[in-house]
């Protein structure tokens, strides 16, 4: 139960830290979680979230499945995509519904972190309430999430971001998120 909470907690994060522009009490808990990233002005770490996740310009990284994995339509990378669609599915299967005015497409990175943290957060509800076959059957969930929708793509999205001129604080972010799913999906490879 304590390590669901756990990573419940680190996908939240990782979904705050991708999802909005910085605040201060985010960047607390990045100069915490990664003492080693060089300090930045909020300023500066708003305008390089703008230039990175929401773009367009040079540098966008878009932080969408779909412009991943779907294939392009007159050349260009979709929106709303079949992935989007596969994975908006999902969140309602597992009793989600993206909230209404929600800006972002379902398969933003940062929604589909949070529907990690609430996979992890039911799993330690089960186990708290000593219900082992559900608590399995939401981890079973959450291993099928990471390997068949969150793990296709995440790799090529951090690699996109890299090749920009990120700022340091989002190619850390990026690369500590990408090292988490990695050994998150690595007990899947491995049955």
């Amino acid at each position: 139960m304590e390590t669901a909470l756990a990573r419940a907690s680190l996908y939240n994060f990782l979904a705050a830290a991708f999802g909005d522009p910085p605040t201060p009490e985010l960047m607390a808990t990045v100069a915490t979680t990664l003492p080693h990233v060089i300090p930045a002005s909020l300023d500066e770490l708003r305008r390089a979230y703008t230039r990175l996740l929401v773009g367009p310009g040079a540098g966008y990284a878009p932080p969408y499945a779909s412009v991943y994995l779907d294939p392009p339509r007159n050349g260009k990378p979709q929106l709303w995509g079949r992935e989007a669609t596969v994975v908006e599915a999902l969140y309602n299967q597992a009793g989600l519904e993206i909230a209404p005015g929600q800006p972002r497409v379902p398969d933003h990175l940062a929604l589909e972190l949070q529907f990690m943290q609430h996979l992890c957060g039911r799993e330690a509800d089960a186990a708290r309430r000593g219900e082992p076959e559900e608590a399995a059957a939401w981890r079973d969930r959450q291993q099928v999430f990471l390997r068949d929708h969150l793990w296709p793509w995440l790799p090529r999205f951090v690699a996109r971001l890299s090749q920009s001129e990120a700022h340091p604080v989002y190619r850390d972010l990026a690369n500590v998120t990408l090292a988490f799913i990695e050994s998150e999906i690595k007990p899947v490879e491995d049955r």
